[in-house]
């Protein structure tokens, strides 16, 4: 990583591979990915949209289980705005499959509008929170899950700098 002033700027050239919607395996050319950068990538319609995008996506993992959470989820946005290189970070209940719902929402994720630095659009990579509770799923409609974990999910990113 360069770092100028404690800011990290860039990491090192790397390769990376795309999953292609057909599961083919993509071997990406070795460009930086940003951490920082000028004009951050952008999900079609903004946070908000994203914050809805994942609320109406999102399904509980696990059947009578009681587990509950937040889950950090990185990805690096590509040039063309798809989305590759999906990690989880953090998964407080790691046997429950949270974290593998985390990434399959993820997956479904349309095209974002790319970051750019100088005016060309980069690779950047991006964290999300995505908080699981268990009273957002239980005996509920859809729609009123969807209300409570966008409200929810808006709080917990609040502080966030993505």
């Amino acid at each position: 990583s360069i770092a100028f002033g404690g800011m990290m700027m860039a990491q090192a050239p790397q390769k990376e591979v795309k999953v292609t919607p057909e599961g083919a395996q993509v071997a990406e050319p070795e460009s930086p990915i940003f951490t920082v950068i000028e004009e951050e990538p952008e999900f079609p319609g903004g946070m908000e949209a994203l914050y809805q995008f994942l609320a109406a996506n999102l399904k509980w993992p696990c059947k009578d289980c009681d587990c509950f959470g937040k889950v950090f989820v990185t990805f690096v946005i590509e040039k063309d705005g798809s989305i590759s290189n999906a990690k989880v970070l953090r998964d407080p209940c790691h046997n429950y499959g949270f974290g593998q719902e985390a990434l399959r929402v993820v997956s479904l994720m349309p095209k974002w509008k790319p970051g750019r630095q100088n005016g060309q659009a980069q690779r950047a990579k991006f964290t999300i929170p995505i908080n699981f509770r268990l009273d957002y799923y239980k005996n509920r409609t859809k729609a009123t899950a969807t209300e409570s974990a966008v409200e929810d999910i808006m709080a917990s990113t609040k502080d966030k700098t993505f």
